[in-house]
């Protein structure tokens, strides 16, 4: 945990100030206190004194997955020499730390992101359904590999008013649990192709 000095927010809870799940979120604010602070960049040229008052907020963690799901499936994974790229595009995206992964940094050989990227203009297919819905679990698998999640198992659908949006929906279980500790449908950004 750390503490961050800001102006007073509408809102302390992450989600509701972002729109979207996050695993921390802003403790109650500490009174506000005095912080001092000197301008050296002053337009006379004799440092100022200044002294601000603001409050002190401290993240905090919570016990969810929403951080890891979102990175995981929102980040783009590099392209293999066999994926076939999207229209008119050369670059195969992804992180440059993978290519310094593998058996002398880490064993597992978790790569960063996933390939959804590829389906971002697409035609509407079942094996595009399949494609994505395989490549999404497969960027949230290793949350089983390291012991986070006993289970973890994607669904894709075409949604939106006219079937033109793919949505992704991890469900992810905890051992000894019947529920789902992670369950949310996702709305990517992919598209039906217009042909």
């Amino acid at each position: 945990m750390f503490d961050v000095a800001t102006r007073p927010s509408p809102s302390s809870d992450a989600s509701a100030a972002l729109g979207v799940p996050f695993d921390w979120r802003l403790t109650p604010p500490a009174p506000a206190s005095a912080y001092p602070w000197t301008d050296f960049a002053s337009s006379t040229g004799v440092p100022q004194p200044y002294v601000e008052v603001l409050q002190t907020y401290a993240l905090e963690l919570e016990d969810t997955f929403s951080t890891a799901i979102v990175i995981s499936l929102f980040t783009d994974a590099r392209a293999g020499r066999d994926d076939k790229l999207p229209l008119n595009q050369t670059d195969r995206r992804g992180w440059i730390g993978d290519e310094f992964m593998g058996q002398t940094f880490d064993t597992r050989g978790d790569r960063w992101g996933n390939l959804l990227w590829l389906y971002y203009i697409t035609k509407v297919q079942a094996d595009i359904l399949e494609a994505a819905r395989f490549t999404a679990q497969e960027s949230l698998d290793w949350m089983v590999r390291d012991g986070l999640a006993s289970r973890v198992t994607v669904s894709t659908l075409w949604t939106g008013p006219d079937l033109d949006r793919l949505a992704v929906r991890p469900t992810i279980y905890q051992a000894d649990q019947t529920r789902p500790v992670y369950d949310v449908l996702w709305g990517t950004s992919l598209r039906k192709a217009i042909r």
